[in-house]
C-alpha cells in the first residue's frame, strides 16, 4: 500500500477488462439471438415461399363453385391460376396424390366424399368447403373429418383463402414436389 494511485490504476484496469468482457458477451448473445430467430424464421419462409410457388391445388367442385374459388385464390395476389386445377365428380381418383385439396362440399355423393377424405395422403391438407346454400354437414361426416390429419372446413369463401395459406404452410412440402 505504498502507492495508493498504482492501486487504483490496477482496480481501473481489472474493471476496464471487465467491462470490454461484458460487452464481447453482450455482443456475442445478440448475435446468437438474432441469427436464431433468423435461422427460424427463414426456414418457415423458405418453406412457405416454395408452397407459394409450386404445390398445386386440387378443386374438387362445380364448374361455378371452381371458377369462384379460383378467382379467390389468384386475386389474393400469393396463389398462381397455373397452380389451381379442377377435378371433376368422374375423376376423382386424381385425388389421391393431391398435397393440397378443396373439396366443395355437397359436388360429390356422401360415398365418394368419404372416399376421398379417406384416401388422401397423409401429407395433404384437406379444406373443406361448405358454404350455407350446400346444407349442413352430417354428424357422421364431420366425425370422419376430425380424424382426418390436416383438415379444415370453412363456411366462407375468404375463411377458406386463409385456410389454404395457412394449410400450405403447415403440411409437408419438399423440392421433389415441385412440378
Amino acid at each position: 500500500m505504498d502507492n495508493p494511485s498504482a492501486i487504483i490504476d490496477a482496480a481501473v484496469a481489472v474493471f476496464g477488462y471487465l467491462d470490454l468482457a461484458i460487452r464481447l458477451f453482450g455482443l456475442l448473445a445478440l448475435v446468437a439471438i438474432v441469427l436464431g430467430a433468423f435461422a427460424g424464421v427463414t426456414q418457415a419462409l423458405w418453406r412457405f415461399g416454395l408452397a407459394l410457388f409450386g404445390k398445386k391445388i386440387l378443386v374438387v367442385a362445380g364448374e361455378n363453385d371452381y371458377r369462384d374459388i379460383c378467382e379467390d385464390l389468384t386475386d389474393s395476389g400469393l396463389i398462381k391460376n397455373k397452380n389451381i386445377q379442377r377435378v371433376s365428380s368422374k375423376h376423382v381418383d386424381k385425388a389421391h396424390d393431391a398435397l393440397l385439396l378443396i373439396v366443395v362440399y355437397g359436388y360429390l355423393e356422401p360415398d365418394d366424399f368419404e372416399s376421398v377424405v379417406r384416401a388422401k395422403n397423409s401429407r395433404c391438407g384437406l379444406i373443406v368447403h361448405c358454404p350455407p346454400e350446400k346444407g349442413r354437414i352430417t354428424e357422421q361426416e364431420m366425425n370422419l373429418l376430425s380424424r382426418t390429419p390436416f383438415t379444415a372446413l370453412c363456411n366462407f369463401r375468404g375463411r377458406m383463402v386463409n385456410d389454404v395459406l395457412l394449410m400450405m404452410l403447415s403440411t409437408s412440402f419438399k423440392r421433389k414436389d415441385l412440378g
